[in-house]
């Protein structure tokens, strides 16, 4: 590892293959923060790796399941190996099943849910703690969902699970920001990615009927995120903050 390459930010970002997580990982190498991909199947982060890749920068592909202590301990561990350092987690990876009327869906999907959106970034935090507190910048970044403060008919487990994110959110700001850990929520808003079409051929409720041309897009929202993870703003730490807040949006010059 060169001299300047450990002067590099580093950041673990989870559910990196697809999606809004693979728009944050390219941004975060825009801005020169060494991007560690955090991917349930290796092989399908290589599209990702590779726009990381073009830019110059260095990258690497960690297997990890947020469900999985085991695996969340590994990433970091290869993260410490690969760079020396982690200063940036961005808790990405989440699911929107399983959608349905309260009991109606299958309770163990239920609580699969409530494993990987909540316990799952829980774990990651936890995994990834002692990194942070040894790093200078450090700050913790859930993808948050404005489901998380309005319920949804069909979406019980997301909102639920989403609703204890934001809380977690705000304990990590806290315990751990007087030490210097910063924490932040971000609602993306509604983004065309794979869990939009998945929202769309549920039907349940008034999302699924919101016109794709409508939605954002995910590189937009991934300037966002990159934005706060290369600002670190002390000043909204521990907030659940929302890309539809005007004030954030100029602020962050995203749509400049």
């Amino acid at each position: 590892m060169s001299e300047k390459q450990s002067d590099r930010r580093v950041a673990l970002v989870t559910g990196a293959s697809r999606g809004i997580g693979a728009a944050v990982v390219v941004e975060l190498a825009r801005l020169g923060i060494i991007p560690v991909l955090a991917v349930r199947k290796p092989e399908s982060a290589a599209a990702a790796l590779a726009a990381v890749q073009a830019l110059g920068m260095p990258a690497l592909v960690q297997t990890c399941d947020v469900a999985d202590p085991a695996q969340a301990s590994s990433a970091v561990a290869g993260t410490l190996a690969a760079f020396g350092r982690l200063d940036i987690l961005i808790n990405n990876a989440g699911v929107i099943d399983p959608m349905g009327p309260i009991g109606e869906v299958d309770v163990n999907e239920w609580a699969r849910a409530v494993q990987i959106n909540l316990a799952g970034p829980y774990i990651m935090v936890d995994a990834a703690l002692s990194a942070l507190r040894a790093s200078p910048c450090a700050q913790v970044i859930n993808i948050s969902t404005g489901a998380a403060h309005a319920p949804r008919e069909g979406w019980a487990a997301y909102c639920s699970s989403k609703a204890g994110l934001a809380m977690l959110t705000r304990c990590l700001a806290l315990e751990w920001g007087p030490t210097g850990i910063a924490a932040f929520g971000l609602q993306p808003g509604m983004v065309d990615t794979d869990m939009q079409t998945q929202i769309r051929e549920a039907g349940i409720n008034d999302v699924s009927r919101v016109p794709r041309a409508n939605l954002g897009t995910p590189e937009r929202a991934a300037r966002l995120i990159a934005w706060l993870a290369d600002q670190r703003p002390m000043d909204l730490n521990g907030q659940d903050l929302s890309i539809r807040d005007a004030a954030l949006v100029e602020r962050s010059g995203i749509d400049r």
